[in-house]
């Protein structure tokens, strides 16, 4: 996780960030593909890191983030 992570902020773009109960979930776009880094809110720590291709998983960023530059 910890290359994961480092691979994200070194390469990544920020593009939004969104909350649920439990965590802050951060949108990046590589040239690539798109990463969703957690951070958990009870931990204080990141505890999950997904990588994904699919455009699907991108609603519930929809109304966050404008993809046409992408």
């Amino acid at each position: 996780m910890q290359y994961q992570a480092q691979f994200t902020w070194d390469n990544g773009v920020f593009l939004a960030s969104r909350e649920t109960k439990d965590h802050v979930i951060n949108l990046y776009h590589t040239k690539k593909f798109f990463v969703e880094v957690h951070y958990s809110l009870r931990n204080e720590g990141v505890d999950m890191i997904v990588s994904f291709t699919n455009m699907e998983k991108l609603q519930p960023y929809i109304d966050l983030i404008n993809l046409d530059p992408l």
